[in-house]
């Protein structure tokens, strides 16, 4: 149901690049399809109020535009329901009822929207940093079946509210940095893969390259070892593995 470039980050993140996206990019008149939207808010237990604020504004002044008279909205918090509400009751305030009806506007948590969508999605992440360290590694299943499920319920457009600094507030890993940089430049990973495809010396390299690629692993393709190089070379956690692919061009069968 969503364009590529919304559904690529569920793609990457938990079905390893199988899901074929039904929809092209300019089936729709949106542009672009992933806004991140950055703003200067603090959380409160589970509630952010600028970033409710900021959702509801932008919600309210986005319906008023033409390209979004006929589309539905959605709002979803990442965190907890607090935020849903808070961002509910300002909508309800500075909507009008026969508005909000016509957009059959839905306020919640990821586990609320499963099953359901929306043509424009409204993401708050909620949490902020207060001491200008890094908040606790959040990666684990649990949160990836919920960004999972958040980031794919918009057909149309999707908006990420927040009020995180990616690099200074989040580890590497964290599945909140993860999300933020990709909503802020949805191509990044794309443009790496296909410069690395182009340095590829045989078509064998470019699909093992694709498959890694496919598979979230980083990889560089021709890597110079003083006179030589090394087909491809996955990184991380620190250590790099190399990987040949001597075909039948180098390694016929009778050898």
């Amino acid at each position: 149901r969503s364009v590529p470039e919304i559904i690529q980050f569920s793609n990457d993140l938990c079905y390893n690049g199988r899901i074929k996206p039904l929809r092209e990019s300019n089936s729709v008149d949106l542009r672009p399809a992933i806004v991140a939207y950055r703003v200067q808010g603090s959380s409160t237990g589970r509630v952010n109020r600028e970033e409710a604020r900021t959702i509801a504004s932008l919600l309210v002044a986005t319906c008023r535009r033409p390209e979004y008279r006929k589309k539905s909205f959605g709002g979803i918090s990442l965190v907890g329901e607090e935020q849903a509400i808070e961002i509910d009751r300002l909508l309800r305030q500075y909507l009008p009822p026969n508005e909000y009806q016509h957009h059959q506007v839905l306020c919640g948590t990821a586990a609320q929207f499963q099953g359901d969508e929306r043509d424009v999605v409204f993401l708050s992440m909620v949490d902020s940093s207060a001491d200008g360290r890094p908040l606790a590694l959040r990666q684990d299943d649990r949160f990836k079946q919920r960004f999972n499920v958040a980031t794919s319920r918009a057909k149309d457009q999707l908006w990420l509210v927040y009020s995180l600094d990616p690099q200074g507030d989040l580890k590497q890993g964290d599945l909140r940095r993860r999300l933020i940089e990709y909503a802020c430049d949805p191509m990044a990973a794309q443009r790496v893969l296909e410069r690395e495809l182009r340095r590829a010396e045989s078509e064998f390299e470019k699909e093992v390259l694709r498959r890694l690629a496919a598979r979230n692993y980083r990889v560089r393709s021709q890597w110079p070892v003083g006179y030589y190089r090394i087909d491809l070379v996955v990184e991380g956690g620190g250590k790099r593995l190399a990987v040949e692919c001597d075909g039948d061009r180098y390694h016929p069968l009778e050898k």
